[in-house]
C-alpha cells in the first residue's frame, strides 16, 4: 500500500471503526525536504521509491525512521538505487 487512497481502503475493509490503532505516516514530502536539509536532491520519483522501499521492506523492530531514509539517501548519493 502506497497511496493515502489504497491505506484509506485497506483500513476501511479491515478494521473496526472503534479498533484503535498507532500509526505513524511517512511521505514524499518528508523525504524531498530531508534531502534538502542534506543538500541532497531528489526527484518526486526517487522520494517515492524511497517511501515505497520503507513500506515494504521496513524492520518492525527497527520501524521507520530518519536514519532508514538516510540510509536510501545514502545509497543514492554513491550512484545506487533508494
Amino acid at each position: 500500500m502506497t497511496t493515502v487512497r489504497e491505506l484509506i481502503e485497506h483500513l476501511r475493509l479491515g478494521y473496526n471503526l472503534d479498533d484503535h490503532v498507532a500509526v505513524a505516516i511517512w511521505q514524499t514530502d518528508d523525504v524531498v525536504y530531508h534531502a534538502a536539509d542534506r543538500g541532497i536532491a531528489v526527484t518526486e520519483r526517487q522520494a517515492i521509491d524511497i517511501i515505497e522501499n520503507l513500506d515494504a521492506n521496513h524492520d518492525a523492530s527497527l520501524g521507520m525512521t530518519w536514519d532508514t531514509i538516510d540510509v536510501h539517501l545514502d545509497a543514492l548519493e554513491e550512484g545506487g538505487d533508494a
